[in-house]
């Protein structure tokens, strides 16, 4: 695989930040599921391409949060 079909394909990803929202705000991240620990937000979901992740990383920033972590599972 190479790396523009990595990135050009749908994925899962997890990202933590640091504070926390409720699970309504699921549908403002384009469906991700949403949960808090300790402190911590953690969304989870599929973005189809790296564009939609830079969206919402984007929205994330918006928010004043703190991105802990990104992972590509």
């Amino acid at each position: 695989m190479t790396n523009k079909q990595m990135c050009e394909s749908p994925s899962f990803y997890r990202i933590q930040v640091k504070g926390t929202l409720d699970e309504s705000w699921s549908d403002w991240f384009d469906g991700f599921t949403v949960t808090q620990e300790d402190g911590k937000t953690l969304l989870e979901g599929q973005v189809i391409d790296q564009a939609a992740l830079l969206g919402i990383l984007a929205k994330i920033n918006d928010l004043g949060l703190v991105i802990l972590t990104v992972m590509r599972m």
